[in-house]
């Protein structure tokens, strides 16, 4: 389980935020930049940064430039309730996703893939080992499980493998299908928690 900070003006919203989280790990919210900016000085060894845009009293994008001076490699999600071009291009710069709000679990899942793939280490091989006799997935599709729990993406997994996409997407959807799964990233997450 990891450390996740939190950073919106918006109680509900902080809250909202803290229930999905909850369940992959501590969280703590700041409800401004200047609370924010306390928290990263606090020597918390954070794993994961969800941060608003707007806040009341700065950008959280400046949050994140300032977070990415300790933790350069930290997985950290940006959320808007607008589609700014200028600020996508800015998180993609500071190494962030990008969701736009309202948001949940499903549109959250890629980047807490991320996260847990970075705090689970060595469990890869066992969740993909649970996953392969639970379901009886065969041997391509336990590759897929076990590609994506290391944060692979389908373009790099489908290069390296020589299997064209429309080939990736048949076995995707029998794993899918399988593991009565939406999508691999909420198989993923569900596997590295032990949820699944």
């Amino acid at each position: 389980m990891g450390w996740f900070l939190i950073v919106d003006d918006n109680d509900l919203v902080r809250r909202a935020l803290a229930s999905v989280l909850g369940r992959y790990g501590e969280c703590q919210a700041a409800g401004s930049a200047n609370d924010a900016e306390q928290w990263l000085a606090s020597g918390t060894p954070w794993d994961a940064f969800v941060i608003d845009i707007r806040l009341g009293d700065g950008s959280g994008l400046d949050v994140l430039a300032t977070a990415r001076r300790s933790y350069a490699d930290t997985p950290a999600v940006v959320l808007s309730g607008n589609l700014d071009r200028e600020a996508v291009n800015r998180a993609a710069m500071l190494d962030a996703r990008f969701v736009c709000k309202p948001c949940g679990t499903e549109e959250l899942a890629p980047f807490l893939s991320d996260v847990l793939t970075r705090t689970t280490g060595d469990r890869i091989y066992a969740a993909t080992e649970r996953a392969r006799h639970r379901w009886g997935l065969s041997p391509r599709e336990t590759e897929i499980v076990a590609a994506t729990l290391r944060g692979r993406a389908r373009d790099e997994y489908v290069e390296e493998t020589g299997m064209s996409v429309n080939t990736f997407k048949t076995h995707v959807r029998k794993l899918l299908d399988k593991a009565d799964y939406a999508n691999l990233s909420s198989l993923a997450i569900d596997l590295l928690t032990h949820q699944a």
